[in-house]
């Protein structure tokens, strides 16, 4: 198999320490390799409200942060929180990954709590911009 290669937006450096971004870096490759499912990360889904997001791919992975971790006998998509790790593959090459940023995930039951959520649709245009112009490289 060939190594996962991965990548980080700078909204994601500037949210996380040196110390975390290694730390998301090893996990995230731990998953996508298929070498277990950290117990930090959730449920993994592809953003299908509009076109674009499905064109470029864009998705995001639930994770709990600060020390916290899911329960070991919860079942991934049963793994929910309120963040959310945004992410895209690369378009020739699937082995190429690009973490974007840490999003509050959108709370159904409050729904007038848009801003700076994952349903957001200025935030959301931004990642969109983001996922496009990795993926014409990669």
């Amino acid at each position: 198999m060939v190594g996962v290669r991965i990548f980080m937006h700078q909204l994601i450096k500037d949210d996380l320490t040196e110390m975390e971004c290694q730390q998301l870096i090893r996990d995230f490759r731990k998953y996508k390799e298929g070498k277990g499912l950290p117990a930090t990360f959730g449920r993994d889904v592809p953003y299908d409200h509009t076109f674009n997001r499905q064109y470029v791919q864009l998705q995001h992975i639930h994770i709990k942060r600060n020390g916290q971790r899911f329960p070991v006998r919860v079942v991934q998509f049963n793994r929910t929180s309120g963040s959310v790790l945004v992410y895209c593959p690369g378009y020739f090459d699937k082995n190429a990954y690009l973490l974007i940023a840490i999003a509050k995930h959108f709370n159904p039951r409050k729904p007038n709590e848009i801003n700076d959520t994952d349903r957001d649709t200025e935030l959301m245009a931004i990642f969109e911009q983001i996922a496009e112009g990795f993926r014409e490289r990669f």
